[in-house]
């Protein structure tokens, strides 16, 4: 009998990004891939599964590209990468840009992939990227404050100047409508949003947040980027403010352990989410997250998509 892949849950349908040639992304973040961890609402022992549950929805649809938005590894050892690349046998081709856990920091206790061989592996050139798929420019941005003769001193998310130039080089020759702009850290409005739950919830933490936003989201809405897509908070949710529309992609790790297809047309963009375990997995997951926030947080989001209908 032949099992058809899950269509997906539908999360969000956009007005923007569109593309005269039909086009299909899927996206995944925080795979938090461990090589000898277990426990934690992470669910590190299943990370293994969960990444070849994604390579595996992936390969069962037509997908004309990958993007991972961050947090390829448990800690950015060179042992979890490598596993990375044996398990991340995508058909379509794959880029990625770093998370707060790929890049060397001063409180690490572990060797680091050096950033050169991250780039090598994982972007087309070079961080920052630009990279098409079918009708769609996309560009990858480094949030993470290393550099590859310093480690970072903290997991705050950045954007240098050398980088924002850049951007706004290559963003003034890009077709807005069908630009995105991923990154691994969150803009302020979604980080609003988790402090909005945070303060119902007495077990939420802090996060590791951007530290300089601003001129990053001023060139976004000077070029009235199509949409951005961040990952790091683990739970979905899409978030609009000063004319820029924030995606932020659910954990493959942790609950609601899912990834996102794009299906970017004419008329538009339909966000579909796909889960990556079964009911038994999600209630091992509940169980081993229940007093972790964007646990709750992810619960709550799932209870109210589509998060946002233009189509409507």
């Amino acid at each position: 009998m032949t099992v058809r892949p899950h269509s997906g849950q539908r999360l969000a349908r956009l007005d923007r990004p569109t593309a005269t040639e039909p086009t299909r992304l899927a996206i995944l973040s925080d795979v938090h891939l461990a090589t000898d961890a277990t426990g934690t609402w992470k669910v590190f022992h299943r990370t293994e599964r969960h990444l070849r549950g994604a390579v595996a929805a992936v390969n069962d649809r037509d997908v004309d590209g990958v993007v991972v938005a961050g947090d390829l590894t448990r800690n950015g050892v060179p042992a979890e990468f490598d596993l990375f690349d044996d398990l991340a046998a995508f058909d379509p081709p794959a880029v990625a840009v770093p998370g707060n856990h790929d890049f060397p920091t001063t409180f690490d206790e572990h060797d680091s992939l050096p950033i050169r061989k991250f780039e090598e592996r994982y972007t087309p050139g070079g961080l920052p990227f630009r990279i098409r798929f079918g009708d769609l420019a996309v560009f990858g941005l480094d949030s993470h404050a290393a550099t590859p003769g310093s480690p970072a001193e903290t997991w705050d998310g950045r954007i240098d100047a050398e980088q924002l130039m850049w951007l706004d080089e290559v963003l003034t020759d890009a077709d807005a409508d069908a630009s995105i702009v991923v990154v691994h850290h969150n803009l302020p409005a979604t980080g609003d949003l988790y402090e909005r739950y945070r303060a119902e919830l007495p077990v939420a933490g802090e996060v590791p947040g951007f530290s300089n936003p601003e001129p990053l989201v001023d060139l976004l809405v000077s070029h009235d980027v199509a949409l951005v897509v961040t990952g790091h908070l683990h739970f979905p949710a899409i978030e609009r403010a000063d004319g820029v529309t924030e995606l932020t992609v659910p954990a493959v790790s942790s609950f609601p352990h899912g990834l996102l297809v794009l299906e970017i047309d004419d008329r538009g963009t339909v966000v579909r989410f796909v889960p990556l375990t079964n009911g038994d997995g999600m209630v091992e997951s509940i169980a081993h997250g229940y007093e972790k926030d964007r646990v709750l947080l992810s619960a709550a989001q799932l209870a109210t998509f589509p998060l946002v209908d233009d189509f409507a």
